[in-house]
């Protein structure tokens, strides 16, 4: 009885700071991580890290003869970017960052985008480009998120992609894929933590319970 009671308590200051579900990524309400974290410590260091590279980017766009090429090829995907919208706007990005940097095997440490298009990386190097790339494109903070997620299909490693709100929905753009997939019939992650300008914020332990049951859920006919 006391265990049962320690867990509703727990879940009961859980939900006390947890977001709306509707505004989540994978359907599933997040609360804060803890400011003193390893996660945050890693966000916060990466933050600074794109907001030196975006001074490097503004002086590539004013002389292209800054010594950047990495910088130059940033420029190049948004600028690309912009000529679309919407879901058009997010393929061309996930689909040309995708492209732009050479796969190892072996683990990356997390690193900058123009560090990232300057060499071959794994899904960090990629999500931290889509993410710097998105918001140079338009897309607004609060639509783009980093999130860390279990990959279903190879249970010991975890993954990181890029999810963008459009028209209500959350897409998610992986490095495994060209293709763009709704967060809410992604059954292949479970969503860990999530990282965007506001910090770093975790999904709860039972997210994938409560994931699998939201999508057994009849949805709406339209």
């Amino acid at each position: 009885m006391m265990g049962n009671l320690s867990r509703i308590g727990v879940l009961t200051i859980w939900l006390i700071g947890a977001s709306p579900l509707a505004a989540e990524p994978f359907g599933v309400a997040t609360v804060p991580a803890a400011p003193d974290s390893r996660i945050s410590a890693i966000w916060r260091d990466l933050q600074a890290a794109m907001r030196a590279d975006e001074q490097i980017i503004v002086v590539c766009r004013a002389n292209p003869a800054c010594g950047s090429p990495a910088a130059l090829r940033f420029i190049a995907i948004v600028d690309e970017a912009r000529r679309y919208q919407g879901r058009a706007l997010l393929g061309h990005i996930n689909r040309a960052v995708n492209l732009a940097i050479p796969t190892t095997r072996g683990d990356v440490s997390w690193q900058s985008p123009l560090k990232a298009l300057a060499s071959s990386g794994d899904c960090k190097s990629y999500a931290v480009t889509k993410y710097a790339a998105l918001g140079a494109a338009g897309i607004a903070p609060e639509d783009r998120r980093l999130v860390i997620v279990w990959d279903n299909a190879r249970p010991q490693e975890t993954h990181l992609v890029v999810v963008v709100r459009v028209a209500q929905r959350w897409l998610v753009l992986d490095s495994r894929t060209l293709t763009l997939a709704d967060s809410d019939d992604q059954q292949a992650y479970q969503p860990l933590h999530s990282f965007d300008h506001s910090g770093v914020r975790d999904f709860p332990p039972l997210a994938p319970a409560a994931r699998r049951a939201q999508l057994q859920e009849p949805k709406p006919q339209q």
